[in-house]
């Protein structure tokens, strides 16, 4: 699925009102987008920065396609209790080119006023910022932490999941549970999650928000056609996000099991608002199997209505090549990466 992706999704208003016969209004089709311009690049040429899922890499010559992407998503109403969504989202993944891929692609039945399910491609929401981690504008960092969000590299599921809101007084309490499988591919291999079930708690009241995970799945790698043992495989996450007055915090606490890749991570990040201005600082750490830390400061000025200018300079230090694409096993670094971006939506 390439380019073909943006255009389908680019015609879906159309296609949804001609199957219609002129029922939909123009309100009931929205079409929004996002997307991330970046440049980015590091002190050393003996390894490659990444996102996870990457093939490629930045080394010392800035290069776009580590932290740019564009995507476009488009949610029509059918009726007051059903909608379906559509994004599609371009970015370099497995890889290095920019490639079109549908991210997201579901129908959502509201059956009350506090549970609504959702089946197709939907988010496969086991962390903090799941729902809009590949938003920037969303974000207050430049990028989600290397070391917690390279645990789990996919981000959309196939399958169906249902969240149920209750309201606790001044609080409120989100049950979401999910089911199918979800697969990706990078240098070669095919990963592929099945049987995944996905169970998440999320309190939020006012602006603190707490959120508790779990996840297990069945793992299946295919590497150089051939398929390798299926392994059971989970995750446990807690994540927890304050917003108040000009105060920002954000910080999640993880552990994944799975065969040869046992690792704990956590990371913390706090700022301060100062206007349009936001600088913040993070340290972010993973030990086990993969052993990588990295320390961070930052700034988001918040320039334009619908855009930010972000300015993020990290210090990573990995043990036997951490994280890094192309490292040697001896590899230790450290490893400075400085990033520019201008995050927008429309």
């Amino acid at each position: 699925m390439k380019t073909k992706t943006l255009t389908t999704l680019l015609t879906l208003p159309l296609v949804l009102s001609t199957a219609r016969a002129g029922d939909m209004s123009a309100a009931d089709v929205k079409v929004s987008g996002f997307g991330t311009g970046a440049l980015t690049r590091t002190n050393t040429s003996d390894v490659l920065f990444s996102r996870p899922l990457q093939a490629g890499g930045v080394g010392t010559k800035p290069r776009t396609g580590v932290d740019s992407n564009v995507g476009l998503q488009v949610d029509a109403g059918i009726n007051g209790w059903l909608s379906v969504t559509g994004q599609g989202l371009v970015r370099k993944l497995e890889t290095d080119t920019y490639n079109a891929t549908a991210t997201l692609a579901f129908a959502k039945a509201r059956l009350s006023d506090n549970v609504s399910v959702r089946a197709g491609r939907v988010p496969l929401a086991i962390f903090l910022v799941s729902d809009y981690r590949n938003v920037g504008y969303a974000n207050t960092m430049l990028r989600p932490s290397q070391e917690v969000y390279a645990q789990v590299p996919n981000d959309s599921l196939d399958g169906a999941d249902i969240d149920w809101r209750q309201d606790l007084g001044a609080s409120s309490l989100t049950t979401q549970f999910a089911y199918g499988r979800s697969s990706a591919k990078v240098a070669g291999e095919t990963l592929t999650f099945t049987n995944a079930r996905v169970l998440n708690l999320i309190l939020d009241q006012g602006p603190f928000a707490v959120r508790l995970g779990r996840a297990e799945a069945t793992l299946a790698l295919e590497q150089g056609g051939y398929a390798l043992p299926k392994a059971k495989v989970s995750f446990t996450a807690l994540g927890l996000t304050l917003d108040w007055r000009n105060v920002v915090v954000q910080s999640e606490f993880t552990k994944a099991q799975a065969p040869g890749a046992d690792t704990k991570a956590w990371y913390a990040m706090g700022g301060y608002r100062f206007g349009k201005l936001l600088p913040f600082v993070s340290h972010s750490r993973m030990t086990g199997d993969i052993t990588q830390t990295t320390d961070s400061v930052g700034l988001r000025w918040d320039a334009f209505r619908s855009a930010d200018i972000k300015f993020q300079l990290d210090r990573v230090k990995p043990r036997d090549g951490g994280l890094f694409n192309q490292a040697g096993p001896a590899f230790r670094g450290p490893v400075t990466v400085g990033a520019i971006a201008v995050d927008f939506v429309f």
